[in-house]
């Protein structure tokens, strides 16, 4: 048995992760989520947060595994690279991008300050507009993150028809990390591949990946 947390992207919510949570759990696991700070309210309270909440939240918990959805993904790197896991699984994570820094600085220079979110899933709780210091906070975080210090295992899986990251993000995160890393493609799914149809796929891959950890 492992403690799982499963972390949601942003805008998004704890129900984002709970079909994994549930089957997670069902398998024997004590896995578990929590709906990241700023997020349970209306998206003004994103103007009050940012990636170091974010962070703080997922390292509260002693686990053993982080999974994350797209931002989740990223936080879940941070936390294995501060040492705090034994294994991470990221879903559709954004690979660190400076030219996506210099888009957002250049926009918000010239007075955009929300920007459309992708619509919810079914079965997706969550905003459908960000504010731009919001999406900022995101990506400086990501850029933040060593990932070559990420020496734990790596399951990164990604979405064949993810319409918010491109898929190639995975080859630029593979290939940045400091330790083992597997891959695997889901070729039906889109962004919110938890809430997606191959989530039964999912969940079996990531429980055998948790039960080959050393």
């Amino acid at each position: 048995m492992a403690r799982i947390l499963c972390l949601h992207g942003l805008g998004g919510t704890a129900a984002t992760m709970t079909p994994m949570v549930d089957a997670l759990v069902a398998a024997g696991h004590d896995a578990f989520s929590l709906t990241l700070p700023g997020h349970d309210a209306e998206p003004e309270a994103l103007h009050a947060v940012g990636w170091a909440e974010w962070l703080a939240a997922a390292l509260v918990e002693t686990v053993d595994v982080v999974v994350g959805q797209s931002m989740g993904g990223s936080l879940a790197l941070a936390v294995a690279a501060r040492g705090g896991c034994r294994g991470v699984v990221a879903i559709n994570v954004p690979a660190p991008d400076p030219d996506a820094l210099d888009g957002l600085e250049w926009q918000r220079s010239r007075g955009l300050e929300w920007v459309d979110g992708p619509p919810l899933a079914d079965g997706e709780v969550g905003y459908t507009r960000l504010p731009v210091v919001a999406l900022l906070q995101m990506v400086e975080g990501s850029l933040a993150t060593d990932l070559a210090a990420v020496t734990v295992p790596v399951l990164l899986v990604t979405s064949a028809l993810d319409e918010v990251v491109d898929p190639f993000s995975a080859e630029l995160v593979a290939s940045s990390l400091g330790g083992p890393v597997e891959r695997v493609t889901l070729h039906g799914s889109g962004h919110v591949a938890t809430l997606g149809p191959e989530r039964d796929l999912l969940t079996a891959v990531i429980a055998r990946f948790v039960a080959g950890l050393p």
